[in-house]
């Protein structure tokens, strides 16, 4: 029932069934080549090919069958052990007696709550503390940022760290959710403001917002129209979903980011209406919030506003976009990073960032 459930929400467009298509030709078609030479010597054509092994006929077919099966299951583990270094996807957890962490849940409504862990060192301050949220990727969860925010934690701030909907604790929602994810972002600030008011621990006047990939466009989205936040930090972030989503695949593993992007059933066809919704340029930066409101006179600083890393071999959410992203808001080379590799995790450069993310803070008086 699950699986008929999970084949119902596959997104099968044509470039999947081409994609499946390609795998079952590339699979089957050389096994039956490899038996046409066995075939041909059984009657009625009985044909004298010499195509045999030890005074067998059907051995030469099956070793090349075997061996073709062989390579084929070598080049599919080296293609997932390739992948996973790449992007980094191993999770290892960060514990300390140094930090506490504390699982919190917060509500959004209609019964639901995002769970999530805040994380605090000894020199967090008792009353009145920082706040920095880090939103995580799409298909990822809230731990895989804790070699993040434990340092920031060190750092005095207390770090709020959640699981989006339809990923890891939060158990309700599905992750490709987009819209309704972006907009959640406001309840977990929500959360910090009636927690700051309760208990008196948080500062809701000190809130800055941290995203990576997914995480990235909620904060230049949500988080950068949300005037209670300070500032914004997007890495890996797109600027237009729907150019992002439909670009030229240029190599092999984009095909299969794209292809297991599919397989969940994340649209990746979004209609125009769709796309002006999520994608900065079109929703956000230095605009009103939503179609409706009365306009806004608001006029944002990005030069402090809004911090940029990226990574010019990112597989996922190509580089293109940073580019967009920095000319639309004219930004000063300072407050951006890029670096030539690190994909989209910025594997083999994360202390480098974290260096970057303690400059920008520090440069804004924290």
């Amino acid at each position: 029932m699950q699986i008929r459930q999970k084949l119902r929400e596959v997104n099968w467009s044509n470039f999947l069934i081409k994609l499946i298509l390609t795998f079952v030709l590339f699979s089957t078609v050389p096994h039956v080549l490899f038996y046409i030479p066995y075939w041909l010597q059984l009657p009625p054509l009985s044909l004298n090919l010499g195509w045999e092994f030890n005074g067998d006929i059907y051995l030469p077919s099956y070793y090349l069958s075997i061996f073709y099966a062989m390579a084929g299951g070598c080049f599919i583990a080296f293609t997932i052990v390739r992948f996973d270094y790449k992007f980094n996807r191993q999770i290892r957890e960060v514990k300390t007696e140094q930090v506490s962490l504390e699982k919190i849940k917060i509500p959004i409504g209609g019964g639901n709550s995002l769970v999530g862990d805040l994380l605090k060192s000894p020199i967090t301050p008792k009353n009145n503390a920082s706040v920095l949220i880090m939103c995580h990727g799409l298909g990822s969860k809230k731990e895989m940022l804790h070699y993040l925010g434990f340092p920031m934690a060190f750092m005095g701030f207390a770090v709020l760290l959640y699981d989006s909907r339809g990923h890891g604790e939060t158990k309700f929602g599905k992750k490709f959710d987009s819209l309704y994810i972006i907009r959640d972002l406001s309840n977990v600030i929500d959360y910090i403001q009636e927690r700051a008011e309760e208990l008196g621990d948080l500062s809701s006047d000190n809130i800055f917002v941290f995203g990576i990939s997914m995480g990235g466009g909620v904060v230049l989205n949500e988080g950068y129209l949300d005037q209670r936040v300070k500032f914004v930090i997007a890495c890996c972030s797109w600027a237009d979903y729907q150019m992002t989503a439909t670009r030229k695949l240029k190599n092999l593993s984009e095909r299969i980011v794209k292809a297991g992007y599919e397989l969940q059933g994340i649209n990746l066809t979004p209609s125009n209406l769709q796309n002006r919704l999520v994608s900065p340029i079109l929703n956000s930066f230095n605009k009103k919030k939503g179609f409706f409101e009365q306009p806004v006179d608001w006029r944002v600083d990005n030069d402090y506003r809004v911090m940029l890393a990226h990574c010019k071999d990112d597989e996922f959410i190509n580089y293109e976009n940073f580019k967009i992203n920095r000319d639309f808001l004219k930004m000063k080379s300072e407050n951006y990073i890029v670096f030539d590799k690190g994909n989209h995790t910025f594997s083999g450069v994360e202390t480098s960032l974290m260096g970057k993310l303690l400059l920008w803070l520090w440069q804004r008086g924290y």
